[in-house]
C-alpha cells in the first residue's frame, strides 16, 4: 500500500516538495524532531513572508508542533526560580541590602516579610523591581 502525500511544485521556481502525510505528525522524539526540522527549514527558504503560498499553512501546523514538543520537552530558562529567589540575586548582584529596596516595598519590614515568604509580590512591587533593575516583569509573573 502506498503512503498518502502531498505533492506540491512551485510554478515560479520548479521547486518540488513531497509532503507525507506523516509531516503533520508531532514529533516523538529527538529524531522526529531533527526530521521535522530540517523541512521546516525548506519550507521556510520557500515560503519566505508569503502568507497566501500554499505551504504556509504545512509550515504553520509544522512550526507549531515543533514548539509544542520543545515546551513539553524543554522547560522555559529560569522555570525553577521563584520570584523571591530572583530578588535575593538581584540584590546581591547589586550589592543592595533590605534597606536599599524600602522604597519599593514601601519599607524595609515588607522587604523581610516578602524575603521569608511570609508575602507574595504586588503588582506595585513589581513595577517597582522593574523600574529598579531594568528587567522584564515577565520574571516575576507566572
Amino acid at each position: 500500500m502506498k503512503a498518502l502525500a502531498i505533492d506540491y511544485i512551485n510554478p515560479k521556481t520548479d521547486h518540488k516538495f513531497h509532503l507525507p502525510i506523516s509531516i503533520f505528525k508531532k514529533p516523538n522524539n529527538a529524531k522526529e524532531y531533527a526530521m521535522l526540522e530540517k523541512f521546516l527549514d525548506k519550507l521556510i527558504d520557500e515560503v519566505r513572508n508569503d502568507e497566501k503560498h500554499p505551504l504556509a499553512l504545512v509550515m504553520q501546523i509544522i512550526g507549531d508542533n515543533l514548539e509544542q514538543y520543545d515546551n513539553e520537552h524543554y522547560p522555559t530558562i529560569g522555570h525553577h526560580i521563584n520570584e523571591i529567589d530572583m530578588v535575593k540575586y538581584l540584590m546581591k548582584s547589586h550589592q543592595l541590602n533590605q534597606n536599599d529596596l524600602a522604597d519599593v516595598f514601601g519599607s524595609q519590614a515588607n522587604v523581610s516579610k516578602f524575603l521569608n515568604g511570609e508575602r507574595s509580590l504586588s503588582k506595585n512591587q513589581i513595577a517597582g523591581l522593574k523600574k529598579k533593575f531594568g528587567i522584564s516583569a515577565d520574571f516575576f509573573i507566572k
